[in-house]
């Protein structure tokens, strides 16, 4: 594991350690870890959602409308 130094502003350190006070995490690190892995998850889906939007202005994407679509869609692949 590597070590990874950062400066942040009084507010958002007070706020973090009182998540860390209240047992949500273990300790700040835990926090931080969450908290990228999150953004990271968010920002996958995010990239995919940019794609599918490219995909239907050039016309190669499909509009799922319902249930039915989405299994047909599926079972297709």
């Amino acid at each position: 594991m590597s070590t990874v130094n950062i400066s942040l502003p009084i507010k958002l350190r007070k706020q973090a350690q009182e998540l860390v006070s209240r047992g949500f995490y273990a300790s700040f690190s835990d926090l931080v870890r969450d908290s990228l892995r999150q953004v990271v998850a968010k920002s996958k889906y995010d990239l995919m959602a940019e794609e599918a939007k490219e995909d239907m202005k050039k016309g190669k994407g499909v509009l799922l409308k319902s249930q039915k679509d989405i299994d047909n869609y599926f079972n297709s692949l």
